[in-house]
């Protein structure tokens, strides 16, 4: 184990400050009108002509492609607003793992009109490939050990009409998954993992990268880190931050806010301020921050 240098020490025990989440929003990828919405969906992409010799490899391909389709339906199930039904007639399906050219206008007009629908997607290719990143150590002997690293990646290409057969998006998306290591002789190729016996990392990247489709219709959380004063007077509200109780946070750090000592009631303001950033009370962490500026000036952090 290494050592920490002590002034690392120092610092850890002196800081009076830490990190903690403020949960965000972020806007829909896309935005559609309020009120629930039906979608055609049609897929181009058939296992059953892809060229390749080995069987396995193409059992592969189906399992993941039919777990793709599973994900998105399972994602349309899970939303109260948007419905997904299947069309399997529409258009000659061939083994696409690139897309190809759009649908006609005409089709997707009548489609739409003929179902009563919305939207119209079409899954235009899927594909499953294996990404490589070689990393190398050198030794203290002078020699370099290499060692290739595997991800399976699955991959999707959709396009998004309207009713009225106008292209709307072209969506291309992936996920990936850890998959093998192996060791790379000096100056051979490394010998990759068989797609053939890869179903099960390509099923569960593929049902993640179906069911994931529908959230492209809805807002997305995710969190950002600010610094919290959480030592001495402040403990009690940290703890309550940490176990997300708001009501004990703020009853906590109004009371240290008014303190007659600047340092404490501006360091309450600052957490008061994180406080009201997470839990989306816009006005009330502006008036905070300023009262943090304005009590601690340089010394805020």
């Amino acid at each position: 184990m290494r050592a920490i240098p002590a002034l690392i020490i120092f610092f850890l025990l002196a800081s009076c400050s830490t990190m903690v989440p403020v949960k965000k929003t972020s806007s829909p990828d896309i935005r559609l009108p309020l009120g629930k919405k039906e979608f055609l969906f049609i897929s181009r992409f058939t296992a059953d002509s892809l060229p390749f010799n080995n069987d396995n490899k193409v059992e592969v391909f189906r399992m993941g492609y039919n777990s793709f389709v599973r994900g998105l339906n399972a994602g349309y199930d899970s939303s109260r607003y948007y419905n997904i039904t299947h069309l399997d007639s529409l258009v000659e399906r061939y083994a696409a793992t690139e897309p190809g050219p759009p649908i006609s206008k005409e089709k997707v007009r009548e489609a739409c009109l003929e179902h009563n629908a919305n939207y119209f997607l079409s899954l235009n290719a899927y594909n499953l490939y294996f990404d490589q990143e070689v990393e190398v150590v050198k030794q203290e002997d002078g020699t370099k050990d290499r060692t290739a690293y595997y991800d399976l990646v699955v991959e999707s290409y959709i396009t998004m009409y309207d009713k009225d057969g106008e292209q709307l998006h072209q969506f291309h998306d992936e996920r990936r998954i850890e998959h093998d290591k192996r060791s790379v002789i000096s100056g051979l190729l490394a010998v990759g993992p068989s797609m053939g016996k890869a179903d099960k990392n390509a099923v569960i990247i593929s049902t993640e990268l179906g069911r994931g489709f529908i959230q492209k219709f809805y807002p997305r959380a995710y969190f950002e880190q600010r610094q919290f004063y959480h030592t001495k007077v402040f403990k009690s509200a940290y703890k309550a931050y940490l176990m997300e109780d708001w009501d004990t946070v703020e009853a906590e750090l109004l009371k240290l806010s008014e303190s007659s000592k600047p340092e404490i009631a501006g360091k309450a303001a600052h957490n008061l301020a994180v406080l009201y950033e997470n839990i989306k009370r816009q006005d009330d962490m502006e008036y905070w921050r300023e009262k943090a500026r304005d009590l601690l000036g340089e010394k805020l952090f």
